[in-house]
């Protein structure tokens, strides 16, 4: 080792120990999941919730679709598992989880519970979220 480069790794190892930790460390990008709410399927029975329901396991994600221009809701969110529409977010809970997905926000959602024998009303529960940067 020559003397510029001995001159060179001490000086930034003696930089580096004055630094605040927060620089020396690498930032991290943990994301918190934020749980807006809990519900049911909205008109399972109508769409192809009953021929998907055998398909359908717990935690398993859906996909939520905006649907602004639905003629009997503005605020209406598909919610979809693969190529089958299972129904709605109900009309009661959908206006917060409409305005985030309209913000640009990421909305989730996963299958809690499964109950068959509750057809139609309370045979998918579902929890809807989204990922925020931890604080």
């Amino acid at each position: 080792m020559n003397r510029k480069s001995f001159l060179t790794s001490l000086l930034m190892g003696t930089t580096a120990t004055f630094l605040p930790a927060h620089q020396v460390i690498t930032e991290s990008h943990e994301k918190q999941k934020v749980r807006l709410g809990v519900s049911f399927i909205a008109g399972f029975q109508y769409y192809d919730g009953p021929d998907a329901e055998l398909l359908l396991e717990t935690d398993m994600p859906l996909q939520l679709n905006r649907e602004p221009h639905n003629r009997y809701d503005k605020n209406a969110v598909e919610v979809w598992s693969g190529d089958a529409k299972l129904g709605y977010v109900p009309r009661a809970e959908n206006k917060p989880i409409a305005r985030l997905m309209d913000e640009g926000r990421n909305v989730q959602a996963r299958i809690l519970q499964l109950d068959p024998a509750s057809f139609p009303y309370g045979s998918v529960k579902m929890e809807l979220f989204f990922m925020s940067n931890a604080a």
